[in-house]
């Protein structure tokens, strides 16, 4: 499990509490790292944030929660629609709140959440200055554990409750027993409802009068650490639209910056290996053929070559394995040279092809006359001859001469 960096802001707003909770398999939870900043002094949280995920906990009275049936399962459309829908239900103009929308509930009621938009957005360029950048935004509300059977609350100076997964508020002391009244009176139950009430040394309550209420009470040593032990990553984060955090793709590139890194240093190694790679090769082939120009211009020093552009396929000394294995590269160089009238042709380039066992010369000739005695001679020295590609260009006769044995 990865470390969460916990922040809560005190009902006030004048301070606040954060702490880092220990990754921990065991049943005792505790904060690795805790502390209390007046708000003013928000920027020193930012020298405590590593990698950690950031939860922050806003006070309940910031936010009013709706379980809606909705139009549409759409959630683009609902985005649009929810807003109107809830419009005299919120009392403030639509346009001045912002809607963050949840889970469907086995009613299929739509969980909503509705904080005012000036407010939010005020407090998420605070925290932005300061260098935090959270990765969800509750209600503080919304951590109190929730049960089927029993509603939840936590008394502090302000008594949190939670009836159910998306129904919870916050109230002073004094007015808390009048407004679970008026909750049980609304549901119409027709059983008692339980509560269970977590409470500190320093803060107590009795609600063990209220009709219709049976109560059961535990203690709690640290209301923030009980608060953020019982963080649900399926509570409505109010970080969505238009206030969506752009920290979920920077903290995934984050996770794979080294992996990352190291792809690409060894895709520009191989690229540079392979241009290298290409360079060295092609080094190698200017050196064969000017070793090949050099060999054939010493088996035949007559033979009036123009250009260094041999090409080989395969060993020039003996051809195997296919129709030209009888036949050698020097073979038929040795019987067209001699056929040839070497004085008047020239060769600009040679391309022995193996797999056929044919040569390939590229000539260059005065006359169109000197091609074909040339040809002909060659076919009186018993080799299959093709002459194609025959032109003339001012003056001079060009041809390609293909030769191989019959």
């Amino acid at each position: 499990m990865k470390e969460r960096l916990f922040i809560r802001f005190t009902s006030d707003e004048k301070s606040l509490q954060w702490g880092i909770l220990l990754a921990s398999s065991e049943k005792q939870a505790s904060f690795k790292q805790e502390g209390e900043l007046l708000l003013e002094d928000v920027e020193t949280l930012a020298e405590v944030i590593t990698e950690q995920q950031i939860v922050l906990m806003i006070p309940a009275h910031r936010v009013k929660c709706f379980n809606v049936q909705a139009p549409t399962k759409n959630r683009k459309h609902l985005e649009k629609a929810i807003p109107y829908q809830l419009e005299e239900q919120v009392l403030d103009s639509v346009d001045s709140q912002h809607f963050a929308l949840g889970a469907f509930d086995e009613q299929d009621r739509l969980a909503v959440n509705v904080i005012d938009k000036n407010y939010f957005s005020e407090l998420v360029a605070l925290l932005k200055d300061a260098g935090i950048e959270p990765d969800y935004v509750v209600s503080e509300a919304a951590c109190l554990p929730s049960y089927k059977d029993a509603w939840t609350a936590l008394v502090e100076e302000q008594v949190l409750v939670r009836q159910e997964q998306n129904n919870f508020w916050s109230a002073d002391q004094g007015l808390v027993e009048q407004l679970l009244k008026l909750e049980l009176q609304t549901d119409e139950l027709s059983v008692t409802q339980a509560l269970r009430i977590y409470t500190t040394e320093l803060s107590q309550i009795d609600l063990e009068t209220i009709p219709g209420l049976a109560t059961q009470k535990d203690s709690v040593d640290n209301a923030f650490l009980f608060l953020a032990t019982n963080f649900d990553d399926k509570a409505i984060n109010l970080l969505q639209q238009e206030f969506a955090s752009q920290k979920k793709t920077q903290r995934n590139y984050g996770v794979w910056k080294l992996p990352a890194i190291a792809a690409s240093i060894l895709i520009l190694l191989g690229i540079i290996f392979t241009v290298s790679h290409i360079i060295h090769l092609n080094k190698q082939l200017s050196v064969v053929e000017e070793q090949t120009l050099a060999e054939t211009k010493k088996l035949y020093p007559s033979l009036p070559l123009t250009t260094a552009v041999i090409q080989i396929n395969n060993s020039y000394r003996t051809i195997g394995g296919d129709s030209g294995s009888s036949v050698s590269f020097a073979g038929l160089m040795e019987q067209s040279v001699t056929s040839m009238d070497t004085k008047s042709i020239k060769f600009s380039q040679i391309e022995y092809i193996a797999s056929r066992g044919q040569l390939s010369l590229d000539v260059t000739a005065e006359s169109y006359d000197v091609l074909t005695k040339s040809q002909r001679n060659l076919e009186a020295a018993g080799l299959k001859v093709d002459m194609r590609n025959a032109s003339e260009n001012g003056g001079v006769w060009t041809a390609r001469i293909t030769v191989g044995a019959k």
